[in-house]
This record gives structure tokens, C-alpha cells and sequence, in this order.
């Protein structure tokens, strides 16, 4: 009679890391543990299941064809686990997650939000948008657990998770042609509203204020109804939207970068992975691409 064979869930917690990571190392970071001990466990886990889960391409580890298979049924038992813990009071999340995030970085958030509902499905998760310096105010004041700010605000500290260009983008190219350029301005007090204005100012370049808007969705807004120009991040340049230039007339533009800001002490555990899962979708090694930008320049 055949013995029974049983999936170990730290063996599949190790297999989901090495797969979203793509890095034996990534996902030995993500764990806690060391690169040789997750290497070792994929290799209990291939010898359990009797078949290769991994493959090497151009220094990359991708899934082989049996461990897409695996996948579905590891991410399922994983939550699985997680849900029955939860149900028997067990897991760490009384109280919940309260993320704060400025409003340019929010068009990350679906995707980091999806992966931490893999982890924590049964977790309480509270996001609030708003300016930087408001989302900083809650943080010190106990009221977030971490914070995703777009401005430095007068803080110090802050871990830089992204960097990318800030760019000069609009629906409508001729408005760059037009002696007086329309500009769509974030409101007063944003950082990239004073870049915007400060880079043309220098160049001698004359503009207007076309639009004012207190959020990147007005200001993405009035882009694409073609009536403004705009200093947008490159991450939330849409389809439709031109990239412009120097070839254009138009001034180079400071950089935009996101920082997260955690509360003070030892963050529970889920805090901590969704710490860890804002490094990796934003783009630990600062510059690289967290996600595929949605737009070219023409």
C-alpha cells in the first residue's frame, strides 16, 4: 500500500516566494531565512511532488510547466490556512492595516493591495488617500501604520521606494506650439506643481494656469481632454497622452520619487508584508520598472 503523501505549507509558503519574486535570494529575504535553506526546501518539495517546478532563463527563475500547475493549488492552501487561523483567533491581525497614501502613488495600490489580500485575506485593511504631509500628520499621530508620501514634507527619514521622471505630457501636442503655454497645476503647496513652474520660469518659457486641481485624476483629466499640458509622474501617463520634450520647447523636470514612512516600533506581522510587498511592486532596485509604463512617447 502506497503511504500517503502530504504537501508541506512551508514548502509551498517557500515556492509562492520564489515565484512572485523570481529570486531564490528575493524570496529567502521576503522569508527570513537564508538563500541556501529556500533552496533546499524547493528541492524537498520538487523531490515531493516528483517533478521540476523551476527553470533558469537569462538569469531569471520562471515556473516550469509543472509548477504553474502547483501554483493555484499552493496560493489556495496558503490562504486556506490563513482563514482557518484567523477563524480560531490566531493569526496577527486584530486591529487591521491602515495604509496611507498620497495621491500619485495610488495608482500602484490596486495591484500591492490584491497581493496582500493573498496573505492575509481575512486582514482589516484601511487605505486612505490624501496629501502627503496629511498622511504623514496621521502616521506620527498614531493613526496609520505606514505611509506611501510623495513629498519629504520637512520629515526626515523615509525610504525611498521609487524613482522615476517626471514628464511633460499632454493630449493635444500643438498646445506646445502656443506662445503661452496652458498648464493643468496641481494645487498650491504640491512640490511638482512648483518644479512645473519653476523649470519654465527658467527656460523663459511663458505659460497660464488652464486648470488647478488638488488631485493627479483632475489633472489627468484635463490632459486628456486636450486643453492643458501637465507635469504628470511616468507611471500615470495613460494611452492618448504624448510624452513632450526639448524637442517641444519644453524644460527637463526634477524626478518623483515615493517614500515609505513606517510608525514607530516593531511593525505586526502583517504591516511588515505589506511593507515588503510596496518594496517589491514599487521597485526595490530604485528605477526599475514596478510596472509597465502605459503609454509611449510619440
Amino acid at each position: 500500500m502506497r503511504s500517503q503523501l502530504d504537501l508541506d505549507l512551508d514548502l509551498l509558503r517557500a515556492f509562492v516566494a520564489v515565484t512572485e519574486t523570481g529570486s531564490f535570494t528575493r524570496a529567502a529575504h521576503r522569508l527570513g531565512r537564508v538563500q541556501s535553506a529556500v533552496s533546499m526546501q524547493i528541492k524537498r518539495l520538487e523531490a515531493l511532488v516528483g517533478a521540476r517546478l523551476f527553470e533558469r532563463r537569462r538569469g531569471a527563475v520562471v515556473l516550469a510547466g509543472q509548477g504553474e500547475v502547483l501554483l493555484a493549488h499552493a496560493r489556495r492552501m496558503l490562504a486556506l490556512n490563513e482563514e482557518a487561523l484567523a477563524d480560531l483567533g490566531r493569526t496577527a491581525v486584530a486591529g487591521g492595516v491602515r495604509l496611507g497614501s498620497a495621491d500619485t502613488a495610488s495608482v500602484f495600490l490596486p495591484d500591492i493591495l490584491a497581493r496582500f489580500a493573498q496573505s492575509y485575506p481575512r486582514a482589516q485593511l484601511e487605505v486612505r488617500c490624501d496629501r502627503s504631509w496629511h498622511i504623514l500628520d496621521a502616521l506620527e499621530a498614531g493613526d496609520l501604520d505606514l505611509a506611501l508620501a510623495t513629498q519629504r514634507c520637512g520629515r526626515s527619514g523615509g525610504e525611498v521606494v521609487r524613482h522615476e521622471p517626471l514628464v511633460w505630457v499632454t493630449a493635444a501636442p500643438h498646445l506646445a506650439e502656443q506662445t503661452v503655454l496652458p498648464l493643468a497645476l496641481f494645487a498650491q503647496g504640491c512640490d511638482y506643481r512648483q518644479a512645473a513652474m519653476q523649470a519654465l520660469d527658467g527656460a523663459g518659457r511663458h505659460w497660464r494656469m488652464a486648470y488647478n486641481r488638488t488631485s493627479v485624476h483632475g489633472v489627468r483629466a484635463a490632459v486628456a481632454a486636450g486643453v492643458a499640458v501637465a507635469a504628470l509622474p511616468r507611471s500615470t501617463v495613460d494611452r492618448g497622452m504624448r510624452v513632450l520634450g526639448a524637442e517641444d520647447g519644453l524644460p527637463p523636470l526634477p524626478d518623483y520619487e515615493i517614500f515609505l514612512h513606517l510608525a514607530a516600533g516593531a511593525p505586526a506581522a502583517p504591516v511588515a508584508r505589506l511593507a515588503e510587498i510596496i518594496r517589491e511592486d514599487l521597485g526595490m532596485a530604485i528605477g526599475g520598472p514596478a510596472v509597465p509604463i502605459r503609454a509611449q512617447a510619440s
